[in-house]
């Protein structure tokens, strides 16, 4: 729970803590990441530590469906917006991302990877995409009228609506 203990929303979308703060905090929460279930290397890449970083940057962030900005996202605009600044492309869409890389166990996921949910009932495929910090928690952009938080994996309500973790970075 460091994540969302850490870095609660100030006031207008700005984050708690001072830059360089969230920067030390936030490596100092990977240099302890472990996967959801499995083991994690004890170094994870640059480009899954901007990931992180920048995901947990956006916490407080407000909803906005088809949004890819910092003033409002939707949970694949934060995907492709927080990629974007580590240096990788992602496509628009949900489904797009989730075929963007390769399936995963969901206890091998590494902060970084992409988690999918699917929301709507009776149907295949997937309809949400949340990033994966380690320890158990992830980042979403949730719904119209809230804001980007940090939820964890094993909540009864995100894991009865997990499909699929996906690797798209080494």
């Amino acid at each position: 729970m460091l994540a969302a203990g850490l870095c609660r929303p100030a006031s207008k979308g700005r984050g708690a803590f001072p830059p360089g703060l969230l920067l030390l905090l936030s490596i100092l929460m990977l240099s302890g990441c472990a996967g959801f279930g499995g083991g994690v290397p004890s170094q994870i890449s640059d480009v899954r530590q901007t990931i992180v970083f920048e995901a947990t940057g956006q916490i407080g962030r407000p909803y906005r469906y088809g949004g890819t900005t910092p003033e409002g996202f939707d949970c694949s605009g934060l995907a492709r917006y927080v990629y974007a600044q580590a240096g990788v492309s992602l496509p628009r869409s949900t489904r797009e991302q989730h075929a963007a890389g390769k399936t995963i166990k969901i206890t091998q996921a590494q902060p970084g990877d992409l988690l999918f949910y699917r929301f709507a009932k009776g149907g295949g495929g997937v309809d949400h995409v949340a990033i994966y910090l380690g320890e158990g928690e992830a980042v979403h952009a949730p719904a119209s009228g809230r804001t980007v938080i940090v939820a964890s994996v094993g909540d009864p309500w995100w894991e009865k609506r997990f499909v699929d973790a996906v690797r798209v970075i080494p």
